[in-house]
């Protein structure tokens, strides 16, 4: 596995600790003058491979259709347009400067084709109210072409499997009740990976549907592709190079105009408010993962119990349920916002990510 940076998880400091150290280590970033090739690691940077990070890379019209034409060489992309995040922190400053910078101009003629792409990041899905849902770091739709495109640094998790349900969500996000299956679009799920999950040594792993004995395709316009960067770099084709050199070591920013810019981008991001934007993101996740652990404890409890009641209890029984769930979920978020008060967070942010008013959160 290639030597990447660390992403220090200081998820029990406080806010304010790690605001200040993120300065500290920011100028201190800025101030050095020792070659970048030569520079140790920093534990406290938070490099491309961190997904929120990614994630804020993706949200550039540029960048992101030079990294889709790494992955995607044979697709033919029109013009991107950046929509707002479902998660309000990974927004930017949404100024009149700011949202012309979120759509990449394209000549006239070229506005209205078939090309054209909308790019949405940290994108979260879920069909049925009991099922597990998934959050996409980049989800790309065009007229014809969808994709998803993942940073993966975890190597112990199952990415066949992962890759399959990615790809089912992204099918049934694509019909509408009453859209038949023709409509589907040709559909990539694409893995960026700081590790060789298949131990092949290839600089590229491309899946599809085949039947291997007849040697046919199925030709359900399916396919995953994984960008292996822990391949030999004697494998690896020269344009994938200078971005596998750049995740393996991010020091190695200056070997192309393309890693300059993402290195760029990363740096711009990696300061004290943006460092507070992702405590806050990586709590909020926490958050939610441990109070939905505690409900779901709840509800198999109820539900046990439920089955054990008379048929005649069961109508009242069901409405008393769903009062419940949606008690619960009034009741999550006020968990999450006095959890996000208690960590100093402000209300601006503890609003826009529980959706409660400032008068809800005043009276926590």
């Amino acid at each position: 596995m290639p030597a990447v940076f660390a992403v220090t998880q200081n998820i029990g400091c406080s806010p304010a600790a790690v605001i200040r150290k993120g300065a500290l280590m920011q100028e201190k970033y800025d101030n050095n003058t020792t070659p970048a090739v030569d520079r140790k690691p920093d534990p406290d940077f938070l490099p491309f491979t961190n997904d929120f990070i990614f994630s804020l890379v993706m949200r550039d019209p540029t960048l992101c259709r030079e990294l889709l034409a790494l992955a995607l060489p044979e697709e033919d992309f029109g013009e991107i347009k950046i929509m707002k995040s479902q998660n309000p922190l990974i927004d930017e400053p949404a100024d009149g400067a700011a949202e012309a910078a979120h759509t990449e101009t394209q000549p006239d003629s070229a506005r209205s084709d078939t090309r054209a792409l909308t790019v949405e990041t940290q994108k979260s899905l879920k069909f049925v109210k009991d099922m597990h849902g998934v959050r996409f770091d980049a989800y790309i739709k065009s007229e014809n072409v969808w994709a998803e495109v993942e940073m993966q640094t975890v190597s112990n998790l199952p990415l066949g499997k992962r890759a399959r349900y990615y790809q089912s969500n992204m099918d049934l996000d694509c019909l509408e009740a009453s859209t038949d299956y023709t409509a589907l679009k040709k559909c990539y799920v694409i893995f960026l990976c700081t590790f060789d999950y298949f131990k092949k040594d290839a600089p590229v792993y491309f899946f599809q549907s085949w039947d291997i004995e007849k040697n046919l395709p199925l030709d359900d316009f399916s396919y995953k592709i994984v960008l292996n960067a822990a391949c030999s770099p004697d494998k690896v084709p020269e344009k994938l190079k200078p971005l596998y050199a750049y995740l393996n070591d991010p020091r190695q920013s200056q070997v192309s105009p393309l890693t300059r810019m993402i290195d760029a981008r990363v740096k711009k991001f990696n300061t004290d408010e943006w460092r507070r934007k992702y405590m806050t993101f990586e709590y909020m996740l926490k958050e939610r993962e441990r109070i939905g652990i505690e409900q779901g404890r709840a509800e198999g409890l109820a539900e046990g119990h439920a089955a054990g009641l008379s048929e005649g209890h069961a109508a009242g029984l069901s409405e008393g349920r769903s009062e419940g769930l949606a008690e619960g979920a009034a009741q999550e978020k006020r968990e999450i916002a006095k959890s996000m008060i208690k960590e100093g967070i402000a209300i601006e942010i503890i609003k826009k990510v529980t959706g409660l008013s400032a008068e809800e959160v005043e009276k926590l």
